[in-house]
Protein backbone atom coordinates (compact mmCIF):
# COMPACT_ATOMS: atom_id res chain seq x y z
CA UNK A 1 0.00 0.00 0.00
CA UNK A 2 1.01 3.24 -1.03
CA UNK A 3 1.73 5.94 1.97
CA UNK A 4 -1.45 8.30 -0.25
CA UNK A 5 -3.17 5.27 0.52
CA UNK A 6 -2.34 4.65 4.25
CA UNK A 7 -3.12 8.43 4.84
CA UNK A 8 -6.61 8.38 2.64
CA UNK A 9 -7.59 5.08 5.29
CA UNK A 10 -6.74 6.79 8.07
CA UNK A 11 -8.46 10.14 7.17
CA UNK A 12 -11.62 7.33 6.20
CA UNK A 13 -11.44 6.62 9.52
CA UNK A 14 -10.98 9.32 11.38
CA UNK A 15 -13.62 11.28 9.51
CA UNK A 16 -15.85 8.25 10.16
CA UNK A 17 -15.34 7.79 13.65
CA UNK A 18 -14.68 10.94 15.24
CA UNK A 19 -17.62 14.04 15.64
CA UNK A 20 -16.46 17.15 13.63
CA UNK A 21 -13.66 15.05 11.82
CA UNK A 22 -15.48 15.41 8.55
CA UNK A 23 -16.11 18.70 8.77
CA UNK A 24 -12.36 19.92 10.02
CA UNK A 25 -10.95 17.59 7.29
CA UNK A 26 -13.96 19.75 4.63
CA UNK A 27 -12.23 22.93 6.47
CA UNK A 28 -8.65 22.31 5.93
CA UNK A 29 -9.24 22.11 2.19
CA UNK A 30 -11.88 24.51 1.44
CA UNK A 31 -10.63 27.10 4.09
CA UNK A 32 -13.33 28.91 6.08
CA UNK A 33 -15.26 32.30 6.43
CA UNK A 34 -15.30 31.55 10.50
CA UNK A 35 -12.47 30.05 11.92
CA UNK A 36 -9.66 32.32 12.77
CA UNK A 37 -6.73 30.04 11.55
CA UNK A 38 -8.20 28.70 8.18
CA UNK A 39 -9.93 31.62 6.94
CA UNK A 40 -10.66 31.16 2.72
CA UNK A 41 -8.02 33.20 0.90
CA UNK A 42 -10.79 35.36 -1.45
CA UNK A 43 -14.04 35.55 1.10
CA UNK A 44 -15.53 37.68 -2.39
CA UNK A 45 -15.37 33.71 -4.23
CA UNK A 46 -17.60 32.74 -1.42
CA UNK A 47 -20.08 35.63 -1.05
CA UNK A 48 -20.79 37.55 -3.81
CA UNK A 49 -22.11 35.78 -7.20
CA UNK A 50 -21.35 39.02 -9.30
CA UNK A 51 -19.02 41.84 -9.58
CA UNK A 52 -20.22 44.85 -8.05
CA UNK A 53 -17.81 48.19 -8.16
CA UNK A 54 -19.35 50.10 -5.57
CA UNK A 55 -17.38 49.23 -2.34
CA UNK A 56 -20.27 50.14 0.02
CA UNK A 57 -22.80 47.34 -1.69
CA UNK A 58 -20.13 44.92 -2.63
CA UNK A 59 -18.88 44.89 1.37
CA UNK A 60 -22.76 44.72 2.45
CA UNK A 61 -23.59 42.31 0.25
CA UNK A 62 -21.05 40.52 1.51
CA UNK A 63 -21.97 40.94 5.04
CA UNK A 64 -25.52 40.11 4.33
CA UNK A 65 -24.63 36.76 2.21
CA UNK A 66 -22.17 35.59 5.29
CA UNK A 67 -25.16 36.24 7.57
CA UNK A 68 -27.07 33.81 5.48
CA UNK A 69 -24.62 31.53 4.63
CA UNK A 70 -25.38 27.64 5.67
CA UNK A 71 -22.61 26.67 7.96
CA UNK A 72 -21.44 23.37 9.68
CA UNK A 73 -21.71 22.61 13.19
CA UNK A 74 -17.91 23.94 13.81
CA UNK A 75 -18.61 26.61 12.07
CA UNK A 76 -21.73 27.80 13.84
CA UNK A 77 -19.87 26.72 17.49
CA UNK A 78 -17.51 29.46 16.55
CA UNK A 79 -20.06 31.92 15.88
CA UNK A 80 -21.89 31.46 18.73
CA UNK A 81 -18.78 32.16 20.56
CA UNK A 82 -18.63 35.44 18.60
CA UNK A 83 -22.08 36.36 19.47
CA UNK A 84 -21.60 35.28 23.65
CA UNK A 85 -18.30 37.59 23.19
CA UNK A 86 -20.71 40.41 21.64
CA UNK A 87 -23.18 39.72 24.58
CA UNK A 88 -20.47 40.45 27.02
CA UNK A 89 -18.65 43.22 25.46
CA UNK A 90 -21.93 44.67 24.92
CA UNK A 91 -22.29 44.47 28.76
CA UNK A 92 -18.30 46.56 29.06
CA UNK A 93 -16.56 43.47 29.95
CA UNK A 94 -12.99 43.25 28.22
CA UNK A 95 -12.95 39.99 26.15
CA UNK A 96 -10.24 37.53 24.75
CA UNK A 97 -11.63 34.96 22.21
CA UNK A 98 -9.41 32.19 23.41
CA UNK A 99 -11.33 28.72 21.52
CA UNK A 100 -11.20 30.73 18.11
CA UNK A 101 -7.88 32.34 17.79
CA UNK A 102 -6.54 29.28 20.03
CA UNK A 103 -8.44 26.70 18.73
CA UNK A 104 -7.28 23.09 20.27
CA UNK A 105 -4.89 25.20 22.51
CA UNK A 106 -7.57 27.26 23.90
CA UNK A 107 -7.85 24.30 27.06
CA UNK A 108 -11.37 24.33 26.73
CA UNK A 109 -11.90 27.93 27.68
CA UNK A 110 -13.44 29.85 25.05
CA UNK A 111 -13.72 33.57 26.32
CA UNK A 112 -11.65 34.96 28.96
CA UNK A 113 -13.96 38.46 30.39
CA UNK A 114 -12.72 40.87 32.30
CA UNK A 115 -14.47 43.81 34.36
CA UNK A 116 -12.49 45.16 37.53
CA UNK A 117 -11.53 42.63 39.72
CA UNK A 118 -13.86 40.22 38.08
CA UNK A 119 -12.49 37.48 35.54
CA UNK A 120 -14.68 34.98 33.32
CA UNK A 121 -13.64 32.18 32.45
CA UNK A 122 -16.45 30.77 29.67
CA UNK A 123 -17.20 27.92 28.13
CA UNK A 124 -19.74 28.37 25.24
CA UNK A 125 -21.94 24.94 23.68
CA UNK A 126 -24.08 26.21 20.90
CA UNK A 127 -26.33 22.43 20.82
CA UNK A 128 -29.56 21.22 19.08
CA UNK A 129 -32.49 22.49 21.59
CA UNK A 130 -33.15 18.81 22.17
CA UNK A 131 -29.82 17.76 23.59
CA UNK A 132 -28.46 18.33 26.72
CA UNK A 133 -24.95 19.57 28.05
CA UNK A 134 -23.89 16.83 30.58
CA UNK A 135 -21.72 16.93 33.27
CA UNK A 136 -18.39 15.99 31.90
CA UNK A 137 -18.37 19.18 30.13
CA UNK A 138 -18.78 20.83 33.54
CA UNK A 139 -15.92 19.19 34.82
CA UNK A 140 -14.07 19.77 31.98
CA UNK A 141 -14.62 23.82 32.33
CA UNK A 142 -14.13 23.43 36.02
CA UNK A 143 -10.68 21.89 35.33
CA UNK A 144 -9.45 24.79 32.88
CA UNK A 145 -10.82 27.42 35.24
CA UNK A 146 -8.58 25.75 37.87
CA UNK A 147 -5.46 25.74 35.63
CA UNK A 148 -6.52 29.67 34.56
CA UNK A 149 -6.23 30.52 38.36
CA UNK A 150 -2.95 28.70 38.67
CA UNK A 151 -1.41 30.19 35.17
CA UNK A 152 -2.24 33.60 36.71
CA UNK A 153 -0.75 33.22 40.33
CA UNK A 154 2.21 32.29 38.72
CA UNK A 155 2.32 35.32 36.27
CA UNK A 156 1.72 37.32 38.88
CA UNK A 157 4.60 35.76 41.58
CA UNK A 158 7.30 36.58 38.44
CA UNK A 159 6.50 40.02 38.27
CA UNK A 160 5.42 41.19 42.18
CA UNK A 161 6.64 38.48 44.25
CA UNK A 162 4.62 36.03 46.49
CA UNK A 163 3.25 37.67 49.37
CA UNK A 164 2.02 41.17 46.80
CA UNK A 165 0.72 38.19 44.44
CA UNK A 166 -1.38 36.59 47.08
CA UNK A 167 -3.16 40.08 48.34
CA UNK A 168 -3.69 40.44 44.32
CA UNK A 169 -5.51 36.93 43.93
CA UNK A 170 -7.63 37.54 47.65
CA UNK A 171 -9.05 40.57 45.61
CA UNK A 172 -9.55 38.87 42.09
CA UNK A 173 -12.88 37.06 41.49
CA UNK A 174 -12.68 34.50 39.15
CA UNK A 175 -15.02 32.58 38.18
CA UNK A 176 -15.96 30.02 36.04
CA UNK A 177 -19.21 29.81 33.60
CA UNK A 178 -20.66 27.70 30.82
CA UNK A 179 -23.30 29.23 28.16
CA UNK A 180 -25.40 26.98 26.20
CA UNK A 181 -28.04 27.31 23.50
CA UNK A 182 -29.96 24.44 25.84
CA UNK A 183 -30.47 23.03 28.92
CA UNK A 184 -28.13 21.52 31.05
CA UNK A 185 -29.09 17.57 32.17
CA UNK A 186 -30.12 17.22 35.50
CA UNK A 187 -26.62 16.19 36.96
CA UNK A 188 -24.59 18.52 35.27
CA UNK A 189 -27.37 21.05 37.15
CA UNK A 190 -26.25 19.70 40.22
CA UNK A 191 -22.52 19.66 39.55
CA UNK A 192 -22.51 23.32 38.26
CA UNK A 193 -24.38 24.37 41.74
CA UNK A 194 -21.68 22.14 43.81
CA UNK A 195 -18.95 23.90 42.24
CA UNK A 196 -20.22 26.70 41.97
CA UNK A 197 -20.40 27.59 38.60
CA UNK A 198 -22.63 30.04 36.92
CA UNK A 199 -24.97 29.16 33.85
CA UNK A 200 -25.91 31.44 31.27
CA UNK A 201 -28.23 30.55 28.44
CA UNK A 202 -28.63 31.85 25.57
CA UNK A 203 -29.68 31.18 21.81
CA UNK A 204 -27.79 32.26 18.65
CA UNK A 205 -29.06 34.95 16.86
CA UNK A 206 -27.10 35.28 13.60
CA UNK A 207 -28.36 38.66 12.86
CA UNK A 208 -26.68 40.15 15.31
CA UNK A 209 -24.73 43.61 14.52
CA UNK A 210 -21.43 42.09 13.65
CA UNK A 211 -18.88 44.97 12.13
CA UNK A 212 -16.70 45.74 14.77
CA UNK A 213 -15.71 49.57 14.39
CA UNK A 214 -12.56 49.91 16.16
CA UNK A 215 -10.16 52.81 17.16
CA UNK A 216 -6.49 52.36 16.90
CA UNK A 217 -5.34 53.53 20.61
CA UNK A 218 -1.89 55.08 19.11
CA UNK A 219 -2.59 56.88 16.06
CA UNK A 220 -6.70 56.90 16.18
CA UNK A 221 -7.14 55.63 12.97
CA UNK A 222 -10.88 54.13 12.53
CA UNK A 223 -11.17 50.79 11.01
CA UNK A 224 -14.04 48.66 10.81
CA UNK A 225 -13.74 44.72 10.31
CA UNK A 226 -15.92 42.41 9.19
CA UNK A 227 -16.62 38.95 10.37
CA UNK A 228 -14.85 37.16 7.55
CA UNK A 229 -11.72 39.69 7.82
CA UNK A 230 -8.60 37.49 9.23
CA UNK A 231 -7.96 39.49 12.26
CA UNK A 232 -11.77 39.93 13.60
CA UNK A 233 -10.86 37.79 16.32
CA UNK A 234 -8.40 39.22 17.90
CA UNK A 235 -9.54 42.62 17.63
CA UNK A 236 -11.58 44.07 21.25
CA UNK A 237 -14.39 46.23 21.06
CA UNK A 238 -15.22 48.84 23.82
CA UNK A 239 -11.65 49.74 25.52
CA UNK A 240 -11.60 53.16 23.33
CA UNK A 241 -14.30 55.71 23.51
CA UNK A 242 -16.54 55.62 20.15
CA UNK A 243 -15.58 51.70 19.50
CA UNK A 244 -18.93 49.63 18.94
CA UNK A 245 -20.67 46.91 16.98
CA UNK A 246 -22.76 48.47 13.98
CA UNK A 247 -24.83 46.53 11.78
CA UNK A 248 -24.82 48.12 8.26
CA UNK A 249 -21.78 49.13 6.41
CA UNK A 250 -23.39 52.62 5.84
CA UNK A 251 -23.37 53.31 9.38
CA UNK A 252 -19.82 52.03 9.52
CA UNK A 253 -18.54 54.66 7.18
CA UNK A 254 -21.12 57.42 8.57
CA UNK A 255 -19.49 57.18 11.73
CA UNK A 256 -16.13 57.70 10.28
CA UNK A 257 -14.88 54.25 9.94
CA UNK A 258 -13.27 52.43 6.67
CA UNK A 259 -12.49 48.57 6.05
CA UNK A 260 -9.02 47.21 7.10
CA UNK A 261 -6.75 46.77 4.07
CA UNK A 262 -8.22 49.88 1.96
CA UNK A 263 -7.07 53.07 1.73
Amino acid sequence: MSEIDRLKKALNFLTSHMPGASEMADIAVKGSLVMESSHTENPEEDLLTQNINDSQLRNQTMLDNFKTKRLNNLEVGRLYERYIGYLYEGEKWKVTFKGIVDNFNDLGRDLICIKDNVHKVVQAKCWNKDTVVRENHIYQLFGSFTHYRMTLRQALKAVHGRSKTKEMMRNLNIKAVICTSCDLSDTAQDVINHLGIEHRQEKLIKDYPMIKCNINTSSGEKLYHLPFDPAYDTIIIGNVEGEKYVDTIKEAENLGFRRVGTT
